[in-house]
This record gives structure tokens, C-alpha cells and sequence, in this order.
């Protein structure tokens, strides 16, 4: 998986920005907040992988999934797709990967402009 950078999640950021008609900052000013909630989302994701309830990890992962897509965080996107289309065999370790990317995404300040 190729490094995150501030300056290509920040465009992936103004692409979905303006797929959704909204002003850059604006969606900015939400990025942290969906941050907050995917985090809390894969961590349940975690615990449903662990217990192997597959229902739950495929709707835990299609919410993350269609969330970060939306927002134009797509590397945590196409994880959370790989973890969706086979819940039944998805990992902890894969799960771990998705919470790696939103602390990356946190330590990257997509909240203050370019």
C-alpha cells in the first residue's frame, strides 16, 4: 500500500468536495468527526471479527466503507471493501490496518486548509 501523504488525501478530499457541492472547508471542518466515528466503527468491526459474526462485520465494513468514500478518504475505503466482501474470512490483522489508517489520517491535520 503506496504512503499517505497530507497533500493526496487532501485531494481526494477536494474531489469529493466537489462531487458533493461543498466548499473544501466546509467538508474539512467534518473530516475529524468522521474520523472519531469510523475509529469507533472499526473498533467494534474488530470485536465482531474476533467473535466471527459476519453479519455484523459486513455492516460494520460497508458503513466505514461508504463513510470514507464519501469523504474522500479512499485508502481506508478499500480496505474496509475487502473486509466487506468476505466477512467471513477477514482478520483482526486487517481490521488493525483500518485503525492504523485513521490514526494516520489523524496525524495528517485534514482539518486546516491547504
Amino acid at each position: 500500500m503506496s504512503e499517505i501523504t497530507r497533500e493526496s488525501v487532501l485531494k481526494s478530499i477536494e474531489d469529493a468536495a466537489e462531487r458533493m457541492g461543498l466548499d473544501l472547508e466546509d467538508l474539512q471542518e467534518m473530516i475529524n468527526e468522521v474520523l472519531e466515528d469510523c475509529t469507533a466503527k472499526a473498533h467494534r468491526l474488530k470485536e465482531a471479527i474476533a467473535s466471527k459474526d459476519a453479519t455484523t462485520v459486513k455492516t460494520i465494513a460497508h458503513d466505514i466503507k461508504g463513510s470514507c468514500a464519501n469523504y474522500g478518504l479512499l485508502t481506508a475505503s478499500e480496505i474496509a471493501f475487502t473486509i466487506e466482501k468476505n466477512p467471513e474470512n477477514s482478520s483482526v490483522e486487517t481490521a488493525d490496518e483500518l485503525c492504523s489508517q485513521f490514526e494516520a489520517f489523524s496525524k495528517l491535520d485534514l482539518d486546516k486548509t491547504i
